[in-house]
């Protein structure tokens, strides 16, 4: 067997994060332990976060735990400086830039700032889509052909959950699987449940909203009364990771109309558990959800509409869109990914 590559990997900021970079980080480097190329050494700043702690990691700590490995993979955006091995960073998205409101001020200054510079001297930087190569291309000045795609993956929970049953005759259950920031666009939801007509599947439906409690989008409970449709919003608040492939598989219909998206995992573990999903037609979700999704424009009321209507009541497209559904969601697999990411990690390591 050929020597193993030594691999830092900095689970410092994939640890503060229990979302998409979270699950990034942390599938692909339980694949990438499966391995016998590579043996993979986690760093990580233990204890509470701050800005206080977290320089003195980013300025020498990092690169004192990381001292004796060929390549270092920071797998969530941010990177420390005066690395001795060549830093493999991955960036998922430029939501930091478009979309500020949903991001924390000085994740917002860091991006600004200090990330452009940090990207432009990696010796690579991974991505999830060629949609956000392009973005990470055009905001941050990286060349393209220093940017790795490497298409993530769906955890093999997703592919065996069981849709659960429920009583005949009970409404819809809609599931809108992310926090109502901007980018996200629930109100495109709720108008479309508000403007339904009376007779359709929608102005029956129920919406659960997973990834946030309602204290906390005040503005958007205020919408949803003015829309009346208290009676039917529930504010699941944040599910552990473990139950959401039962909570997708019980829901008829999940909506995922985002403006911008780096990646779109919701939408893709949706469709690996059997339930059918509207999105909007924006950003990579084409690129990654293909026709096995119904698309629509996301400033439409109406498309929503049409679309849940037919995912809803029309059976053979029903069937159709599961099918197709299910089949390209096992296309997305962590080991590919770590195959990819360790080509990244010998081309940077020749590089040096």
């Amino acid at each position: 067997m050929s020597e193993q590559l030594r691999v830092a990997y900095d689970m410092t900021f994939p640890n503060r994060n229990a979302g998409g970079s979270g699950v990034y980080a942390t599938e692909l480097l339980s694949e990438l332990r499966r391995r016998d190329d590579v043996a993979v050494r986690v760093v990580a700043l233990d204890g509470a976060s701050g800005w206080s702690r977290t320089v003195p990691w980013l300025v020498g700590g990092a690169q004192r735990a990381a001292a004796d490995a060929q390549v270092m993979h920071c797998p969530a955006l941010v990177a420390p400086w005066r690395l001795r091995a060549p830093l493999v960073l991955t960036i998922h998205d430029v939501s930091t830039w478009r979309y500020p409101q949903g991001h924390r001020l000085e994740w917002q200054a860091y991006a600004r700032w200090l990330l452009p510079a940090r990207a432009r001297s990696a010796a690579a930087v991974i991505t999830g889509t060629q949609y956000t190569k392009k973005e990470i291309v055009d905001s941050l000045g990286v060349r393209p052909e220093r940017i790795a795609v490497t298409p993530y993956g769906v955890p093999a929970r997703y592919l065996s959950a069981t849709p659960a049953a429920r009583p005949v005759g009970d409404p819809p259950l809609v599931l809108f699987p992310s926090p109502p920031i901007q980018r996200k666009n629930l109100e495109l939801v709720l108008q479309a449940m508000a403007q339904a007509p009376r007779d359709s599947a929608l102005s029956r439906a129920r919406l659960s909203i997973t990834g946030a409690r309602a204290d906390g989008f005040p503005e958007q409970v205020k919408r949803v009364k003015v829309l009346g449709l208290e009676n039917r919003v529930q504010w699941r608040g944040k599910v552990p990771a473990d139950d959401m492939p039962g909570v997708f598989a019980a829901a008829d219909l999940v909506v995922y109309p985002s403006f911008h998206e780096g990646f779109g995992f919701p939408a893709l573990e949706a469709m690996a558990t059997g339930t059918p999903v509207v999105a909007s037609n924006a950003a990579c979700l084409p690129e990654v959800l293909g026709d096995a999704a119904l698309l629509v424009d996301p400033l439409s009321p109406g498309g929503l509409i049409a679309a849940a209507e037919s995912a809803l009541t029309d059976q053979k497209k029903r069937c159709e869109l599961i099918e197709r559904g299910r089949a390209r969601a096992a296309q997305f697999t962590w080991e590919r990914c770590a195959n990819l990411t360790v080509d990244v990690y010998r081309q940077a390591i020749a590089q040096t």
